[in-house]
């Protein structure tokens, strides 16, 4: 066996996957999480229904796919993770540490997302599904446990429908409580159980309130499912994905097809393709497509590296990414027409039109969802199906997470933690459970909610441009200037995925990556920042110091970034050109995952480099030298 060693010349052998569709389960399952099920329904119903798909296609293709592609290439190239990948372009090496800041914050307050679906599977093995009914010790006197006893109340009834959408992790609208809060005063008992039994919020961060031991025990168990799938390494966790990945659409479909029996169904379906192509015309929904593209197939977050370094060096990266990117989004769409189905049944019952009952985030995945599972024939059966769809949907995801702070940690120490990825998996494993039992106070919900709208506001984008600037513009440092005109050359990386694939790259990804996508990425993160809003939660508004420490969080993962360029630029020599010039240079630990490449791939490196300098000094040569 080949050595290596994170800071010299051996080299470990690298674990891969079995086999590649190994990759393209877990892969699937990282893409296809809470957004798909739960938020693009939404964003589409709202952004002109089925002419949303223009501008969420054109996006998938032009932004979102050249984005997975690239970061699926480099780290198969070197069979390094988010971090070592880097070593390519020393400079922007805090890209990688970022990202990894990025899931270390995340992955705690997302577990709490697998914690309600196992509690709510538990309470589905009740004889009465609790939420169905009042009278129970954590409900109010406004309970009301039918809705269909609201069908014909007009704006001044006495009732109400109050579906709280809370928390809006995984998305943010209009919530069905919104709609509804000023028709009525009651509380339907499925909203009850979620907001006085599930979370028992409390007023406000300030509050932080009482420990729900309940949830802390869910947490716990979903801890466990995540360590006895990953201890083993990918070899493990790439056979478990096979059940948890294509469960999910078992389910759906079996959900969708048992609720298109339902009146009302056909006309939630027509309402959510419905086209209104005047919508088109507006910057927002094109804004929304965008960021709901790289909301779902997560790129700049490192785990499409992390995933792709385990693969074996000549698979095809491109055909991977196509068929991960068409499966994700593909899901989403349908998962619409699932939702709308419900949504249409529930609009039926009660008896007002679909827009008053269209929600989004988890107000629609723990309330409209069992109210309205609640009538079908053996609705017990129904409800722990559904809760059991979201369990294995947010597994995949947190499955990938972890793998991804495994798998840093180790490629740091591999010749210490290589043969102990168990304990490595454990140990994060409890410092997340620990850092995640906050959440599971009366005013974690709050804390989550705050969390998730500043953490990814600065980063996720200014990665994804950084990283196409690095890889195309600075890689190999082949960017040259001739003629007066900018003119892009992408050799090296052209021949290393050559080295890779073989073959090169199509003219169409060089123009992509180049130019096209980093564009419309800066023209994304202006527009995000520039629309920013301070966070809510429902009606509730944030205390100023709450949102500065938002901002704080925004900040933790681009830190790393300006550190380690600052640190990478000190260790260099000469002047500030020169040692700007050095640090943009692949260093020593870069090179093909491949051993018999790396004369190759060396000699290729140095060609480039002698190319680029003979430019240099072709451009900036004087009229006297040119004569000469």
């Amino acid at each position: 066996m080949n050595k290596d060693t994170s800071g010299g010349d051996a080299r470990h052998k690298r674990e891969h996957w079995s086999s590649q569709w190994d990759y393209i389960m877990s892969m699937i399952g990282y893409c296809v999480g809470f957004g798909n099920l739960w938020r693009f329904p939404y964003l589409c119903n709202r952004n002109g229904g089925g002419a949303f798909l223009i501008p969420f296609l054109i996006f998938i293709v032009i932004a979102a796919l050249p984005v997975f592609y690239l970061e699926a290439s480099m780290a198969q190239f070197s069979g390094k993770g988010a971090v070592q990948t880097w070593n390519f372009c020393p400079l922007l090496k805090g890209i990688g540490i970022g990202t990894v800041i990025q899931v270390a914050i995340c992955q705690p307050y997302y577990q709490i997302l697998l914690a309600w679906p196992i509690y709510y599977m538990v309470k589905s093995c009740s004889s009465v599904l609790p939420w169905t009914t009042c009278g129970n010790w954590w409900n109010t006197d406004l309970c009301v446990e039918d809705i269909s006893t609201l069908k014909g109340h007009s704006m001044n009834s006495t009732h109400v429908l109050n579906y709280t959408d809370a928390a809006g992790i995984n998305g943010t609208g209009t919530s069905i409580a919104e709609l509804w809060r000023n028709k009525t005063l009651s509380h339907t008992a499925v909203e009850e159980f979620y907001q006085y039994n599930v979370l028992n919020i409390s007023s406000g961060i300030h509050e932080i309130g009482s420990m729900q031991w309940h949830i802390v025990g869910c947490l716990f168990a979903s801890y466990v499912l995540i360590f006895l799938s990953l201890f083993r390494g990918i070899k493990a966790s790439g056979k478990v994905v096979y059940v948890t990945a294509l469960l999910p659409y078992i389910l759906l479909v079996a959900i969708f097809i048992r609720t298109c029996m339902l009146p009302g169904a056909v006309d939630g379906i027509l309402y959510y393709l419905k086209p209104d192509f005047s919508k088109l015309l507006t910057g927002q929904v094109w804004s929304e497509a965008c960021i709901q593209v790289f909301y779902s197939l997560g790129p700049g977050w490192g785990i499409i590296m992390t995933a792709s370094s385990y693969n074996k060096f000549r698979e095809p990266t491109l055909r991977d990414a196509v068929i991960l990117c068409t499966v994700s989004e593909g899901t989403s769409i349908f998962a619409g027409f699932v939702t709308f189905a419900i949504l249409g049944v529930m609009a039926e019952r009660i008896g007002v039109p679909i827009f008053e009952v269209v929600s989004s985030g988890p107000g629609l995945g723990f309330v409209a969802y069992p109210e309205a599972l609640s009538h079908l024939p053996l609705p017990q059966l129904w409800s722990f199906l559904f809760f059991l769809m979201l369990l294995t949907v947010g597994l995949d995801s947190q499955f990938m997470f972890v793998e991804l702070l495994s798998t840093t940690v180790i490629d740091q120490f591999p010749t210490t933690l290589r043969h102990r990825r168990g304990w490595v998996t454990g140990v994060i494993c409890v410092i997340a459970f620990a850092a995640g039992i906050i959440i599971c106070t009366q005013g974690g919900p709050y804390i989550m909610q705050l969390l998730d709208w500043y953490l990814a506001a600065l980063s996720l984008y200014l990665f994804c441009t950084l990283e196409c600037v690095a890889a195309v513009w600075l890689y190999g440092n082949t960017m040259y200037i001739c003629m007066c005109a900018v003119m892009l050359s992408i050799k090296q990386l052209n021949e290393d995925i050559d080295m890779m694939s073989g073959r090169p790259l199509p003219v169409l990804v060089k123009v992509l990556w180049g130019i096209i996508t980093p564009a419309i990425l800066v023209i994304v993160f202006i527009t995000t920042i520039s629309q920013y809003e301070s966070p809510t939660y429902g009606k509730y508004t944030y205390p100023v110091e709450a949102t500065v420490v938002g901002w704080m969080v925004a900040l933790l993962p681009v830190v790393p970034v300006i550190i380690v360029m600052i640190k990478a630029l000190i260790k260099q020599h000469g002047s500030l050109q020169q040692r700007l010039m050095l640090s943009l240079r692949p260093n020593s630990q870069w090179r093909p995952a491949e051993d018999s490449l790396t004369t190759r791939h060396k000699e290729s490196l140095l060609r480039n480099r002698r190319t680029f300098s003979e430019n240099l000094r072709y451009i900036f040569k004087t009229p006297t030298q040119s004569k000469r």
